[in-house]
Formats: structure tokens, C-alpha cells, sequence
């Protein structure tokens, strides 16, 4: 404890989970019951097979070659070897697709479940030692009595910025069918157990993709579509906006070689190789694997097999990328305009060791059929309405509009406070550290930013200064940061906003083993 000092804690903010006020359903916004089934059992099976062929990529020789993790510029060059996996006897989920499955049949059963609910199915469920990254962090607090939001959140999750939530989120938009702002909330409260800000941004974009694939068929649409629900300050909105720039420059030249637009995201978001790309972490961050998924769908033009293989060739979390863009494919094409070889695939699906005790459908078959009572669900509480019985039933959808303000967070022109004034009076104000980098082009290693006014790295992806001089021992004299100002100055507040939490003990309960970051000891 520290006292007498103000400590501000900046929460990420999510889509508030509402149900707007009805409104008129618009007679041409309807689909029949029967097209949407199909589509539904099209992206879970797709979703399923692009998880599977993902996990591992073979040569010709039967030789495993590549597996999620493996970052090359440009891309890799292999056969992904279908035959080899679309034979199971039965599909076995993984992280891809059982948190989902789970919270299928919530929404089943109750079209808006609160954060309590969702912890205590987490506590009830899920297997904390099938999980990893945030989703393990997120499963540690809730053991330790934390809740939603606060799970996901950057004070409290170490690896809130990585993919999580947008593996386990994505098919919840199918419940939201043609309602991309219901499927964003759905996504925001569900995504929020593991993940926050940029991350869960991704989340959104991905599930209201999924929504608009009810109505809209064409790929280049459900990017700009998905990209609607995401702010402009996101490092998320970010990203896919240049891919979508880098795509439209490659059209125009008349090449479409998805190799020249991985070598640009690798080099800008990619890898720590330029200055340009200072704020790469590794390869299961939200940023580079979205820019990826989102090249796979643009490239891949609607075939379910092409954008599988780019997804997985463009590198970094490959199973989890070809899971995402297989499932939107599978859900724009429907079952029955799968290929053919994975229409014969088995129907048996199996949730997987990492979700256990929920009842539920054992066949994509009945999956799909659970999936659409949910949807069926949301459509009644949005406002919408369902005409006709049986196979025959029409719904009839609300207007698809984005009607929460997207909150916003730009970063500010320069510090405010004390600082502020004394430099904009003339004044200097100098940051000195235990351990001291200045490099202006790498966030981590200039320590003149820690006066630069931002707060909240949650958005726009920047890393706080770390003063960690590569030794496990505390600098000499301690670790401290203190600030020298060329006049007398008087402070009645000091207000410390903390940094993030750095990759240390990667899976670790956060409450037993000691990170590296977050607060001080003491302020002394």
C-alpha cells in the first residue's frame, strides 16, 4: 500500500451490452430459415476445418513443415495436404472453436447473459490447463475472484493484447444475423473475459463480419463492413485499413499476389526489424495475425480452399487465422457450396478436453440447429420477427445500423499537468531513469516519453518505457524514474499511470508468481 497518493487505474472501455429500442424491421433485410441453417452448419464446419488444417501444414513426403508460430517475410511455400486431416472420425475442438461452443448454449438459452454468468460458467467449465495466454490469465482471476471486464483488462491481464478474444468470439456474430452493432456487443462482453482495447476491437470487426455474412456475400464488403464497428484511433483500424489499401493497390496493378501484401504487413506490423515496426510483440498479438486473416479473405476472393491456404502460408497464428477466415467463407457459402471433400467430412464433432460439463449437440448438424436458436433469440430481442412455421419461417430483420458511438481515444498533441505548463512557460522538465535508453524511434527504450502525455496504451499500440537492464537484479540504487525540472515547482497531486505487465512466467497464476512490471513497491 502507498498512501497519500492518487493511483488512476484507466479502464479499457468495451460496447456497452444493450438491446436498442426496437425498431422496424425492413422487408427487403430477410432471409429464410433454411438458407440460414445451412449457412450456420457451412461456418462451423468451415471454421473446424480451417482450425485443423492450420495446426499443421505438410509436405508432399507426409513431413510436418509448418505449425503455428512460424514467421517468414513473404510468406511460406508448402502443400497444406488436405487429405491428411479432412478423414477424423470425429472433429475434436480446441481453443478455436470450444469457448464457443459453450457460449452457444448460453445465448440458447438466454439472449443477453451477464459477466456474472460468463465468469461462472468459465468457473464451471473450463479447464484452466487447456489454455493459454490470456485465456489462461483470464481463467487465473476469475479462480482468484476477478470478473468481466476486469479479466481482460490491461491492469490485470498481461497478455491483453493478443489474439484471444478474437478466436473465441468470432461465430457469435452468427447469432446477430445482418445486426452487426448487437453482434459487436455480443463480442465486446464475451471478448472482454481475456482481452481489452485494440484487441477486442478485433473481436468486434470479426464478429460483425459474421453477422453482415447473412446478407452480404461479397468479401471486400464484409472487410468494410467489419471495419465500420472499429474505431479510427484502434491500432486495429489501423491495420486493416492498409491491407484493404495494400490490396486495392495490388488489384490495380492487375498482379494479385498476396506475398506482396504479406511483405508489407511484415514489415510494418510483422517483426522488430525497422523502425517503423517498433510495437510488434510476437506472434500470437491481435494486430499482425487480424492483418493477416483480413489478407487471407480479401486474396482468397470467396473460395473456401484459397483462403484457408493463405491464411496459413501468410504465417504467424495459422490456425487460429485459417479457423477465423475458414468460418466466414463457410458461413458466406453455406454447406452446401463447400468443396466437396469437405462436405464429406464427418458430421461428429467433440468439444474437446478444455471445456468440460456443458450438454450439448455432438454433430455440426446439431450445432448448427443450436446456433440458430440462439440467432433466433437475438432477432425477437432486437426487434425483429419471425413468420411461417417450420423449415418455412422467414426472419425479418431490424435495419442494420451501428447506433453506439464508437469510443474513441486519440492520442493527445503533448504532457498536461505540471509538465505541460512548465514547458509551455519555457521551462525544461528532464526524465532521468536507474537504467536509461533514448532512442525516440523504439517506445521501449526512450524514456523522454514518459512526459509525452499519453496514458492509455490501449488504443493506439504503444509501449510503455521499461527501464529492465537485462539483469534479474534491481538496478544499483533500485529502480526508479524521477523527473528534473530547471525551476521550483509546487505539486499537490501525483497520479501514476502504470505501464503494462511484461512477458514473464507467460502462463503463470498472476496471483502466486511475481510479473515483471506494474506498480512500485514504494514510491520512495
Amino acid at each position: 500500500m502507498v498512501p497519500k497518493v492518487s493511483i488512476h487505474r484507466s479502464l479499457a472501455i468495451i460496447f456497452v451490452t444493450v438491446f436498442c429500442c426496437a425498431a422496424s424491421a425492413t422487408a427487403d433485410r430477410q432471409i429464410s430459415a433454411d438458407v440460414y441453417l445451412d449457412k450456420l452448419q457451412g461456418m462451423w464446419l468451415g471454421e473446424i476445418a480451417g482450425n485443423y488444417a492450420g495446426r499443421g501444414t505438410f509436405d508432399n513426403g507426409g513431413t510436418l513443415k509448418l505449425r503455428e508460430g512460424a514467421v517468414k517475410r513473404g510468406g511460406w511455400d508448402y502443400d497444406i495436404g488436405w487429405d491428411s486431416f479432412l478423414q477424423p472420425t470425429q472433429w475434436v475442438g480446441d481453443d478455436d472453436t470450444n469457448l464457443e461452443y459453450m457460449y452457444m448454449t448460453m445465448l440458447a438459452a438466454n439472449p443477453s447473459p451477464s459477466n456474472a454468468s460468463i465468469a461462472q460458467a468459465w468457473t464451471d467449465h473450463v479447464d484452466i490447463n487447456q489454455f493459454y495466454i490470456a485465456n489462461r490469465q483470464a481463467a487465473w482471476l476469475i479462480e482468484d475472484g476477478a470478473a468481466p471486464p476486469q479479466t481482460g483488462s490491461i491492469q490485470s491481464n498481461m497478455h491483453w493484447y493478443a489474439i484471444d478474444s478474437q478466436i473465441t468470439t468470432e461465430s457469435l456474430g452468427s447469432a446477430a444475423p445482418g445486426m452487426r452493432q448487437r453482434a459487436a456487443d455480443l463480442a465486446g462482453q464475451f471478448g472482454a473475459v481475456s482481452n481489452s482495447g485494440y484487441s477486442l476491437h478485433a473481436a468486434q470487426y470479426y464478429a460483425a463480419m459474421y453477422s453482415a455474412a447473412a446478407i452480404e456475400s461479397d468479401v471486400e464488403t464484409l472487410v468494410n463492413k467489419g471495419l465500420e464497428v472499429v474505431p479510427t484511433t484502434s491500432r486495429t483500424h489501423d491495420v486493416i485499413q492498409d491491407v484493404v489499401d495494400w490490396y486495392a493497390a495490388d488489384a490495380a496493378d492487375g498482379t494479385l499476389d498476396w506475398r506482396t501484401t504479406q511483405t508489407l504487413l511484415y514489415d510494418k506490423y510483422g517483426a522488430n526489424t525497422s523502425a517503423s515496426n517498433y510495437r510488434y510483440r510476437n506472434w500470437i498479438e491481435s494486430t499482425v495475425n487480424t492483418g493477416a486473416t483480413t489478407m487471407a479473405l480479401l486474396y482468397g476472393q470467396g473460395d473456401f480452399k484459397e483462403t484457408v491456404e493463405i491464411g496459413i502460408l501468410a504465417g504467424w497464428d495459422t490456425d487460429c487465422n485459417a479457423a477465423t477466415a475458414g468460418g466466414l467463407v463457410g458461413m458466406v457459402k453455406g454447406y452446401s457450396q463447400l468443396p466437396a471433400d469437405v462436405m464429406a467430412a464427418t458430421d461428429n464433432y467433440d468439444v474437446g478436453a478444455g471445456v468440460v460439463g456443458v450438454t450439448g449437440p455432438t454433430t455440426i448438424t446439431g450445432i448448427a440447429q443450436t446456433w440458430q436458436v440462439a440467432a433466433e433469440n437475438q432477432i425477437i430481442a432486437s426487434g425483429g420477427t419471425i413468420t411461417g412455421e417450420g423449415s418455412s419461417r422467414t426472419y425479418h430483420l431490424v435495419d442494420d445500423d451501428i447506433i453506439a458511438p464508437l469510443v474513441e481515444k486519440y492520442d493527445p498533441a503533448g504532457p498536461s499537468g505540471l509538465v505541460g505548463r512548465v514547458l509551455a512557460n519555457g521551462g525544461t522538465v528532464t526524465p532521468v531513469a536507474a537504467v536509461e535508453y533514448k532512442d525516440p524511434n523504439r517506445d521501449r527504450r526512450n524514456l523522454d516519453a514518459i512526459i509525452d502525455g499519453i496514458t492509455d496504451v490501449s488504443y493506439n499500440g504503444h509501449l510503455p518505457y521499461w527501464s529492465e537492464d537485462g539483469t534479474v537484479a534491481q538496478p544499483a540504487g533500485g529502480d526508479f524514474y524521477q523527473l528534473d525540472f530547471d525551476q521550483d515547482v509546487t505539486f499537490t497531486q501525483l497520479i501514476f499511470h502504470e505501464g503494462d505487465i511484461n512477458w514473464s512466467n507467460i502462463n503463470g497464476d498472476p496471483s502466486t508468481l511475481e510479473p515483471k512490471g506494474g506498480f512500485f513497491r514504494t514510491l520512495s
